[in-house]
């Protein structure tokens, strides 16, 4: 029950005492009559959560990101044909980089798997390999974040494109005074944008789950 039926609910029996005639009736009327019609009007005032409204939020770009793009935090199996000692496992730094045989400092931040194959591809080409053939698989992506009215906040690894409804129930589901309507979502960029349970979430986004106040 809202605050508002809860209210109506404890002046309703205002309404019920018997009346009597007389200028002191009428009075009492109409000032019950005013005051159910202020709280009325001062509850529909109240914010029903501490979302945000005033922020400044962007549109979703959803074409670019559904696309996934490597970043720090990620692992990649790379793969050269015919050239075992230049295939391996490989975990991106800080800065997005990896450390392969021959080449040294792979800037793969942005790039989708295929532009960094080409990227490998070009490198090795210059001054080692004629026409090498470069295969690179996503092994783990970088988690995303989940903040604010959750059971278990923190940072988690989930599905490149995940809802948001499976991503709180990653993070053990809400607390009871979760605001369950919408969130606000921050993308890897800092683009921050309003989330409802069925908008995709991406690699490195954090998720933030306001509180409700009644």
């Amino acid at each position: 029950m809202s605050h508002t039926q809860t209210a109506m609910k404890k002046l309703m029996p205002l309404s019920r005492i018997p009346s009597k005639t007389g200028p002191d009736s009428v009075r009492f009327t109409k000032l019950a009559t005013l005051g159910i019609l202020i709280l009325i009007t001062s509850l529909a005032a109240c914010k029903s959560s501490n979302f945000p409204e005033q922020e400044s939020f962007q549109e979703p770009l959803f074409n670019k990101d559904t696309v996934y793009r490597l970043g720090p935090g990620d692992s990649i199996r790379v793969m050269v044909y015919d050239h075992d000692d230049l295939s391996g496992s490989y975990n991106l730094d800080d800065t997005g980089r990896i450390s392969m045989p021959l080449i040294l400092g792979v800037n793969t931040r942005g790039l989708t798997l295929p532009e960094l194959e080409q990227r490998i591809a070009t490198a090795l080409a210059e001054n080692y390999i004629a026409n090498p053939k470069v295969s690179v698989d996503l092994i783990s992506s970088r988690p995303f974040c989940i903040l604010g009215e959750i059971r278990n906040p923190g940072c988690f690894s989930g599905i490149h494109g995940m809802r948001t409804a499976q991503a709180i129930a990653l993070a053990g589901g809400y607390t009871y005074r979760a605001f369950k309507e919408k969130f606000v979502v921050t993308r890897e960029d800092g683009r921050k944008i309003v989330a409802n349970s069925d908008t995709p979430i991406f690699a490195g986004d954090t998720i933030e789950v306001y509180e409700r106040y009644y």
